[in-house]
């Protein structure tokens, strides 16, 4: 049995990072011209060329890591300039009949849905500039709703329609960590070929301890003909929101979705085994994860190895003053909080916040040591729905009573609290008489 190929290249000396590194994102035509070179070499490395990817009058569809509505110079999304530049690349030099650009970004209710995700991102801008046919918002289109064969616990799915009629597929991740999955690559990007249901529904859903056999039971919809990782500015630390970027220079790809994510978290300083999505899809034989066992080729790893900060999904002691009581929950609730508690943290006078609007509690599932009269006369916020199954519940309810405030957030696991937490909060602080950073 031959090994899966994966190509490593390095795409040069781009004029436009350090103004993009700066926090401003500057698009030069020499970048996209590079780029694209780059790509071709890749491709070339990885399947032999893009005819044996794409043939002649089919119909192809990258689907980038969109994220959610954020700008470039969040270092969440896919480079503005990849998407240009593999566009351009796919009209010029394949055989392709159309190609497209779709996604669904997570936390579409509560951080902008496709359409302005796109526009925020600078991908729509891009796309057309590439000349693309098509930009596709998936939530604006049909659903199907699929059986998932083989699949272990997600095992139907509402799929998007152009996700099943493109000839190919193209997988296009953003290099970054990720708080809930440890890293967010190729297998982690099918999230957004389901929609959002809110408040824990399809992408919301299935996002406790059992993440990664989600990702992987996703996989079986459909593999992607090509996995193409945007790894020129990186993310580490606490992605894929608030992280920090980390300039890396490179591309990585491969026509198996699982050996492409093991090679590049391997680049990232991670063991393959670490990532859930990695080692579980790769146990249940839908691809290599063992770096051993496939084929590197272009830039041997050992010269771009770089390890990366790892994210941190604990809430607890993070803001002086925002307690936060989480004896006996999943990961669900715990990184969510921490995502939005991130997030908060670099946006808002944290100190100026607790003066004004005095100590903030949030409670998650069992809190068998929590005292209510600790609230009283407090903030107190409550995500998820598990705290009403635990013998702690009487507690919780009588908090509630007790609480100056509360506020509830349904759902298992209620990932949109990502989101809405942060902004919760942020709404709060500024009923106080608080004022938010000039970036916000």
């Amino acid at each position: 049995m031959s090994k899966p190929k994966v190509a490593i290249t390095r795409t040069g000396n781009l004029r436009g990072n350090a103004e993009f590194l700066g926090g401003k994102f500057v698009r030069y035509k020499e970048d996209i011209t590079l780029l694209k070179e780059k790509i071709a070499e890749t491709i070339d490395l990885a399947a032999g060329g893009i005819d044996n990817i794409i043939h002649k009058g089919e119909t192809v569809l990258i689907k980038p890591n969109l994220a959610f509505q954020a700008p470039p110079e969040s270092f969440s999304v896919v480079d503005p300039r990849v998407i240009e530049a593999l566009v351009a690349y796919f009209k010029e030099d394949s055989k392709a009949k159309e190609v497209w650009i779709g996604d669904n970004p997570s936390l579409g209710q509560q951080v902008g849905r496709a359409r302005p995700a796109f526009a925020a991102s600078g991908m729509q801008q891009a796309a057309e500039r590439g000349g693309v046919d098509r930009v596709i918002y998936f939530d604006e289109e049909e659903l199907v709703e699929v059986e998932i064969e083989g699949a272990r616990l997600f095992r139907k799915a509402k799929v998007f329609k152009p996700f099943l009629d493109a000839d190919r597929i193209i997988n296009l991740p953003k290099m970054k960590t990720h708080l809930a999955g440890t890293v967010t690559l190729g297998v982690k990007n099918w999230q957004g070929i389901i929609p959002n249901v809110h408040p824990s529904g399809e992408q919301q859903d299935v996002h406790r301890l059992d993440l990664g056999q989600k990702c992987a039971d996703l996989l079986r919809v459909r593999e992607a003909d090509l996995t193409f990782v945007d790894g020129i500015i990186a993310m580490e630390g606490q992605g894929p929101h608030a992280g920090s970027p980390l300039e890396m220079g490179l591309f990585i790809a491969g026509t198996q979705t699982v050996a492409v994510d093991a090679v590049s978290s391997y680049v990232m300083g991670f063991e393959t085994v670490e990532i859930p999505a990695v080692r579980i899809a790769a146990t249940e034989g839908l691809g290599e994860r063992d770096v051993d066992k496939i084929e590197v080729v272009g830039t041997p790893i050992a010269q771009v190895r770089t390890f990366f900060k790892r994210p941190m999904i604990d809430p607890t002691g993070l803001i002086r003053g925002i307690h936060v009581i989480v004896q006996q929950t999943c990961p669900g609730c715990f990184a969510n909080i921490r995502g939005a508690l991130d997030n908060f943290n670099n946006n808002v006078d944290t100190k100026d916040f607790i003066d004004k609007a005095g100590e903030i509690y949030i409670v998650a599932g069992g809190v068998p040591e929590f005292k209510p009269e600790w609230v009283t006369g407090k903030h107190l916020f409550i995500p998820g729905d598990c705290w009403k199954l635990f013998p702690s519940k009487e507690k919780v309810e009588e908090a509630r009573r007790l609480a100056k405030s509360v506020t509830e957030y349904p759902g298992c696991a209620p990932v949109y609290i990502f989101a809405q937490l942060n902004g919760d909060l942020q709404a709060l602080y500024q009923k106080c008489g608080g004022v938010l950073c000039p970036q916000q």
